[in-house]
């Protein structure tokens, strides 16, 4: 389906409510921190549009945050949704976030993800189209986590304190040959492209983003 008849269903498709949440980074005030999706919480619909904003669940029902990540298995083993439309702002998505997602023929992907793990898309034979944000530059930059290179070495090369390379092989993983297989449709503009924030942990200058990531 080109990306002109998408957006009509995009534009149809009212936000998703009852997922389950809970917040992307361990820090001071967790009511207020931006959350990510952990489960569908018994949700059936067969269109998923992932809300831009959420109550935060440690804020007693009082905080709307940004909805940013798609935690590791959060949609795994789902046999009815066909699709998932995942809004600008979303930035992380786990390990195997839609795997055995059997039903799963469309998806949008924010170009603030960066990294798309093992095993996410295992499984989901029937992925057909992809709405990428970004440009096929963008793309190609994601660092898709699958094929492991393995290395054998031996003793030390003489008069070197390097170790000789026995052997090196490609383990070949399937978790995300959907990628491969699936038409990617370029700067498609998702739901909230102008208002979306990417979210960083900063002390002084540095980014201490990863190191207060929580692994949902």
């Amino acid at each position: 389906m080109n990306y002109n008849e998408y957006k009509n269903i995009i534009r149809s498709t009212p936000e998703t409510r009852g997922l389950e949440y809970e917040i992307v980074f361990m820090w001071l005030n967790p009511g207020r921190l931006p959350i990510g999706v952990v489960s569908l919480n018994g949700c059936t619909d067969k269109i998923i549009r992932v809300p831009v904003e959420e109550v935060n669940p440690h804020s007693d029902g009082k905080n709307i945050v940004p909805v940013i990540g798609v935690a590791q298995e959060a949609f795994a083993g789902n046999t009815s949704v066909t699709d998932i439309i995942l809004p600008s702002g979303i930035q992380k998505i786990g390990r195997a976030a839609f795997s055995g997602c059997t039903a799963l023929e469309r998806i949008t992907i924010p170009k603030a993800v960066k990294v798309i793990g093992a095993d996410t898309f295992k499984d989901c034979a029937k992925l057909r189209d992809i709405y990428y944000e970004g440009t096929p530059e963008e793309w190609n930059r994601i660092e898709v986590i699958g094929d492991k290179r393995e290395v054998e070495f031996g003793g030390l090369v003489p008069g070197s304190p390097v170790q000789e390379i026995v052997s090196e092989r490609l383990i070949r993983s399937p978790g995300n040959a959907a990628l491969k297989l699936a038409n990617i449709h370029f700067r498609c503009e998702l739901p909230n492209a102008k208002n979306a924030k990417q979210f960083f942990v900063r002390i002084g200058h540095k980014d201490m983003t990863k190191l207060f990531e929580r692994k949902l």
